[in-house]
């Protein structure tokens, strides 16, 4: 058993250069050959998987923009390899999910990798997704957010920034055509999420367990305070569907474009991804990955 282990030096609280000798050693009970690459800059992750095909698994330790450039390497390649997550972002809001400790010695040590299970993924243009896809006040408040901040505040400098976004922002018109149904006007907030549950919002019952090879494809239409302060309200109950102002399509495709020229750009797992106009497509069960022992059955 050969594994390819992929780390961000960086992420988190910057210790990925000592950690990655912890991990060699657990790693060496379960596989037979390691091969450890250190990322230095962005696209890194995608070109490692991409040069290193012949593995039966792949780790990433790293946040979720880390752990989305291995996944693009793998779509990239038709990899089946399995995949290994330990969080070291801000964030890590996929490890959240999947029920992986946020101590990243805790989440080492709860692996035998004998358990997995298979998600989908979102495709947009030509990246990947393993959350959500969006656009709004909230993820250019995330993009807005220093290293500097992150470093000092954790997952506050987002909070404190997406307070200060939601009193100001301005509302987008777009047009949205999908399998489960169109829209064409006035956009205050737009997610394309394959999971009912962003870290501790809720949004829906639906697709918890982020392989019906579907999304939930929400749109708030208004951009009141009012407005906005409901559908937090609604998603704190995992209830968003219900909210008067709010749109729900459970989808397989979508495609989303500006109405009126302006340059929108969206977001994907708290990146930022491309510029509209974009193509979302939802791939089925595209990889199997690692789930800790000790997660209930």
């Amino acid at each position: 058993m050969k594994i390819l282990f992929i780390y961000n030096p960086n992420s988190g609280d910057e210790s990925g250069k000592e950690f990655v000798g912890e991990v060699e050693d657990y790693l060496k009970k379960y596989f037979d050959e390691i091969i450890i690459k250190e990322t230095k800059e962005s696209g890194d992750g995608t070109k490692f998987v991409e040069e290193i095909r012949d593995v039966d698994a792949i780790g990433v330790y790293g946040g979720d923009g880390s752990v989305n450039e291995v996944l693009l390497g793998m779509h990239k390649t038709s990899s089946r390899a399995k995949l290994l997550i330990l969080p070291g972002g801000t964030g890590n809001l996929l490890a959240k999910k999947l029920g992986i400790d946020d101590d990243k010695e805790a989440a080492l040590r709860s692996f035998d990798f004998k358990r997995t299970k298979k998600i989908d993924l979102g495709k947009v243009n030509d990246k990947i997704f393993s959350l959500f896809a969006s656009i709004g006040a909230v993820p250019e408040a995330i993009h807005e957010v220093s290293s500097e901040e992150k470093s000092k505040f954790g997952g506050l400098a987002y909070i404190k920034k997406s307070i200060e976004k939601l009193a100001s922002s301005e509302e987008y018109k777009l047009q949205v055509k999908s399998d489960g149904g169109d829209y064409s006007g006035p956009v205050d907030h737009l997610i394309v999420g394959l999971t009912n549950k962003i870290g501790k919002l809720e949004f829906t019952q639906e697709n918890e367990e982020m392989n019906s090879g579907k999304a939930n494809l929400f749109i708030l239409t208004r951009d009141t305070l009012k407005d906005r302060l409901e559908a937090l309200k609604d998603s704190i109950a995992g209830e968003v569907e219900e909210g008067e102002n709010v749109l729900h399509y459970t989808v397989k495709e979508v495609e989303i474009d500006s109405l009126d020229g302006e340059k929108v750009s969206l977001d994907i797992d708290g990146d930022k991804g491309p510029s509209l106009p974009v193509k979302i497509k939802i791939l089925r069960e595209e990889v199997e990955i690692y789930l800790p022992d000790n997660l209930i059955k």
